[in-house]
């Protein structure tokens, strides 16, 4: 990829696979250090191949250095049963490092199975409404990146390929460890508010957002 050497703005590509270790650090760093260095990194690992195993596009942001500022994962029901089975075998690989009974691997799955049950809960009960036509399954941004307008990039990026493959919206699931504010701050809608059983005293939310096209 070429950089104009005078231009200091993030540069904005698809997702590859080769990006899940650059993106699982930033994971990590923003919501694994706490776990230690091993476990962290493997927690942080095994939730981006959660998410790859239904996102079927994506798109990561670059520095002019090549580093990896922030991604997005966006599932749209189009993901292979291939690679879904190629993720999905990679996570179980990285699950079997974690040691037999170790704590750590239960909370890891307790997590993903409560997101998933959320995910699946709101839409059967908003089977046909526009936001739930697809889903952001994961927005990261490097918080060395802050003030550079990664994270409202990223969004639009994906909204600009949700609404040119005509869908009507989309939704995210996210809870209090993260910047809730961002997305009220971008204008989404908090569709649902609901206590985490996995993880005490966080809220986990839906926000969403539907799209308006013009009528010809």
């Amino acid at each position: 990829m070429a950089f104009d050497s005078n231009d200091r703005r993030p540069a904005y590509r698809p997702f590859a696979p080769e990006d899940i270790e650059p993106v699982a650090e930033l994971f990590y760093r923003q919501w694994g250090t706490e776990a230690g260095e091993r476990l962290g990194r493997l927690d942080a690992r095994i939730n981006v191949c959660n998410y790859l195993m239904d996102a079927d596009w994506g798109v990561v942001a670059e520095g002019v250095d090549g580093r990896l500022l922030g991604a997005l994962l966006v599932e749209t029901g189009a993901q292979t049963e291939a690679m879904r089975s190629s993720w999905r075998t990679r996570r179980e690989e990285l699950l079997a490092q974690v040691a037999p009974g170790a704590t750590f691997g239960h909370e890891v799955c307790r997590v993903e199975a409560e997101e998933l049950a959320l995910s699946r809960r709101f839409r059967e009960k908003a089977a046909g409404q526009p936001e739930a036509a697809a889903e952001f399954k994961l927005l990261i941004v490097d918080g060395k990146a802050r003030g550079l307008g990664v994270g409202g990039s990223l969004l639009r990026l994906g909204e600009n390929h949700l609404r040119q493959a005509g869908a009507h919206g989309y939704y995210l699931i996210t809870d209090d460890t993260c910047d809730v504010g961002f997305y009220d701050h971008l204008g989404l809608s908090r569709l649902v508010t609901e206590v985490s059983a996995a993880e005490v005293g966080v809220n986990l939310y839906i926000y969403g957002r539907e799209f308006c096209y013009a009528s010809h």
